[in-house]
């Protein structure tokens, strides 16, 4: 039954995405039981829409308020089942549900935020919070797909912690850059093909008719570092073995005397 609400809600915001091309659909969704405007017309102004707000609001319902801003938000976004997965969990599991398909001009989400500050005013403070999301660009699934993540996470945080109100709206409309994809005709691809072949092929034969000496490197830095190290070892070398030649011990040196001497010496 709670799952069926939930479809049918999405199904009024997408059920007149063409109705205007500068409207964007409006969410609230609630942990509290709310009484729901007498009105369920799916085309209003932002003043209607901001009046309703007002009224349901009132008597400050939950401790916690998230008001999520979608730049570029048309009713058509949310029609594929799987474009918002998040958000979707978190309106099943919502007591009160209300939507409007399209919202003829800006809603002043600065102002609802004022308008919740100053009801709660008498009681708890409440804790308000608000998340701006990427603009979308003309075929923004992707980028939906991912702000939906990023809300989903929020949105979990939300449900651990109690009693919360949740606004979706679309933001301002701005302009986002789209990176451009050159798209060739496949005779003008394999054209492109042959020339950078070709090109590459006249680079490697200049590389192979260059002179033996200027194609290799044959004099590198370890190279010119190790025969450095050598020369001064040999030169060490070489003035060990001139010290040592250097030496002269006379023969006799090594003689046995025999003379009398030696043999007071023995005595």
């Amino acid at each position: 039954m709670r799952l069926s609400r939930t479809a049918a809600a999405l199904a009024a915001c997408c059920a007149s995405a063409h109705a205007f091309s500068d409207s964007s659909p409006f969410i609230l969704f609630s942990t509290a039981g709310l009484e729901l405007p007498a009105s369920s017309k799916q085309i209003q102004s932002s003043g209607e829409v901001q009046s309703s707000i007002q009224k349901l609001l009132a008597g400050c319902p939950t401790e916690r308020y998230l008001i999520v801003s979608q730049p570029n938000l048309n009713a058509g976004d949310l029609s594929a089942k799987d474009a918002v997965p998040n958000l979707r969990r978190s309106l099943e599991k919502a007591q009160t549900r209300y939507t409007v398909a399209d919202v003829a001009g800006q809603l002043d989400l600065k102002e609802i935020s004022a308008y919740i500050q100053k009801t709660c005013e008498g009681s708890a403070q409440p804790f308000i919070d608000e998340l701006d999301l990427a603009p979308l660009p003309s075929n923004g699934a992707r980028t939906l797909r991912e702000n939906d993540d990023e809300l989903g996470m929020v949105l979990e945080q939300y449900e651990r912690e109690g009693s919360y109100t949740i606004i979706y709206a679309g933001g301002p409309r701005k302009e986002t850059s789209e990176t451009y994809k050159a798209d060739f005709q496949d005779g003008v691809h394999q054209e492109l093909k042959r020339q950078m072949h070709i090109a590459q092929q006249r680079a490697a034969n200049k590389t192979r008719n260059l002179p033996l000496f200027e194609k290799y490197q044959y004099f590198t830095p370890g190279i010119f570092t190790g025969l450095i190290a050598f020369v001064v070892l040999m030169s060490i070398l070489y003035a060990g073995i001139l010290a040592v030649a250097s030496l002269e011990v006379p023969y006799g040196a090594f003689d046995k005397e025999m003379g009398p001497a030696a043999q007071k010496k023995q005595q």
